[in-house]
């Protein structure tokens, strides 16, 4: 049997082999070869993410962005304290005003009722009037 001399490394059979494939491949003839695919990628890149800016015309400057403005309905007799909260000039409070007052007094039958809700004056109901959907049985509103 073989004896390892202290100073000799031990190395691992298939560990040499790659390191022999690497350096062929870095430091040979196909160097020239590597380069070539590696500007060769490079260049593509750099066309694809021109076109793209392109195409999407570059930032978008927030002062010349466009306001956009979502609508949506809120029906009085379901709307939960959340749904409610989402009115112009209403929060948590409010909106649990307006459910109370529901409670006490049934459901809504016109819009306007919304003005005997404490805290809903005509300058807030006129905020509010847009978002809500008909009620039910009623054909035209105010």
């Amino acid at each position: 049997m073989g004896k390892n001399n202290p100073g000799t490394p031990v190395s691992e059979p298939g560990k040499e082999v790659l390191l022999d494939r690497l350096r062929l491949v870095l430091w040979s003839d196909h160097q020239g070869l590597v380069a070539t695919l590696l500007v060769t990628v490079l260049l593509s890149a750099s066309v694809y993410f021109a076109v793209q800016w392109n195409a999407s015309k570059g930032l978008v400057d927030i002062d010349e962005a466009t306001h956009t403005q979502f609508l949506f309905q809120v029906d009085l007799n379901t709307a939960s304290v959340g749904e409610l909260a989402l009115l112009p000039g209403v929060g948590p409070k409010l909106g649990q005003s307006i459910l109370a007052h529901r409670d006490e007094r049934g459901r809504f039958k016109d819009h306007a009722e919304l003005l005997t809700v404490p805290g809903i004056g005509k300058k807030k109901y006129q905020a509010i009037r847009p978002f809500l959907s008909p009620l039910e049985g009623r054909e035209s509103q105010e």
